[in-house]
């Protein structure tokens, strides 16, 4: 793999729904892969025969989609036994419901939330930039990212594709690189979460291992070998601006 210019590839509840479900023909899933091919997001509730409250966590949904552009609402009823592979995809048998899900035009399910106080909010946060869904994808496949934030004017930018290019080769694929467009607005929610400088005059590259922690913080055009090195290391913490992740 060889890469010469950038390609754009909240709790613990959310962390956990991290996943891409495997393909199913049940009508959930395919209402959803429907969605996604769309380029939608979704806000998936996820509900039960014993669910109460489902007519306010249609409202919130409602609320949730009205207020995010080209996206949709959607229903998983887990008691249904046609939505089995939804239910075990999405990992939400044991949840509490109703819950919405957001899931992401690439799959990922980004996260969900209760319907309680403060829910749409909660959900908008949740609806990642188009980099952000490819590094939550990266976490479900169980792969280490390398996060980078640069743009085609960084003067260090086409070494740093080089060696990362290495790493994907000598890692077999366990260690991707996701690609952030530090001068494209929509990604500017994603460089707020991370403390990026659109402005900065070199690369970012920020590594997390597969659990969503922070294994180290490097600028520049590190090397192949500096790379590999720092995917290697124990997690500092679970924020990627922590101090001490250099």
């Amino acid at each position: 793999m060889t890469l010469y210019r950038p390609v754009l590839a909240a709790c613990a509840l959310a962390l956990a729904l991290f996943a891409v479900p495997a393909a199913g023909s049940a009508a959930a899933l395919d209402d959803i892969t429907a969605a996604n091919k769309a380029g939608k997001t979704v806000f998936l509730i996820v509900t039960d025969a014993a669910a109460k409250n489902l007519a306010a966590a249609r409202t919130t949904a409602a609320t949730a989609s009205q207020r995010t552009p080209n996206s949709t609402v959607l229903e998983l009823n887990r008691s249904d036994p046609a939505q089995a592979a939804a239910v075990r995809g999405y990992r939400v048998a044991g949840a509490p419901v109703p819950i919405v899900m957001v899931i992401a035009p690439n799959g990922v399910a980004a996260g969900a939330s209760l319907v309680k106080k403060g829910a749409v909010e909660r959900l908008l946060r949740l609806v990642p930039t188009p980099a952000k869904a490819e590094y939550l994808k990266v976490l479900t496949l169980k792969q280490t990212a390398l996060v980078i934030f640069s743009h085609a004017k960084m003067p260090k930018q086409s070494p740093l594709f080089q060696e990362v290019s290495k790493v994907v080769e000598q890692s077999k694929g366990k260690v991707q690189p996701v690609l952030v467009d530090v001068t494209k607005q929509a990604e500017a929610p994603f460089l707020r979460e991370w403390k990026i400088d659109a402005r900065a005059a070199q690369p970012t590259i920020i590594v997390m291992n597969p659990k969503g922690q922070t294994l180290g913080r490097l600028s520049g055009a590190p090397t192949a070998a500096q790379l590999i090195s720092t995917a290697k290391k124990k997690p500092c913490c679970g924020d990627p601006t922590c101090k001490g992740c250099n």
